[in-house]
């Protein structure tokens, strides 16, 4: 169980492996994989403190992968800032080059944005 933010809701596993959000307060659940905008808070802690918190768990099997590709295409900077510093600490860039190499080339972002992208593009592709 990882608390999303300091209130919950909660990121769960049941017990067939299926991963959801589960309300702090009413109890109910959500598949993780339908819901990415509500997991974009964990990206605001660092990729070691989240590894932390599910130490027995393949971070391929959860819904993480497809958190930081969701980050990467977000409104505004800060998300895709974000996900860019998890990628820049070492999270996997492998299933995000694609969306490197639009935000390279994106005048949408800032300058910024889009050279940080360039060089986590450059030095894996």
């Amino acid at each position: 169980m990882l608390a999303i933010n300091d209130c919950g809701p909660f990121l769960v596993q049941d017990s067939v492996g299926t991963w959801l959000i589960q309300g702090a307060a009413d109890g109910s659940s959500y598949a993780a994989g339908d819901r990415l905008v509500w997991l974009l808070p964990l990206l605001e802690r660092t990729p070691t403190d989240v590894r932390a918190a599910l130490p027995h768990v393949s971070l391929d099997d959860t819904p993480l992968p497809a958190l930081v590709r969701f980050a990467l295409t977000a409104w505004g900077e800060h998300w895709p800032a974000l996900a860019l510093d998890w990628l820049e600490s070492g999270w996997p860039i492998r299933d995000s080059l694609d969306v490197l190499a639009d935000m390279k080339d994106s005048h949408a972002l800032s300058q910024l944005l889009r050279h940080r992208a360039l060089r986590l593009w450059r030095a894996a592709a």
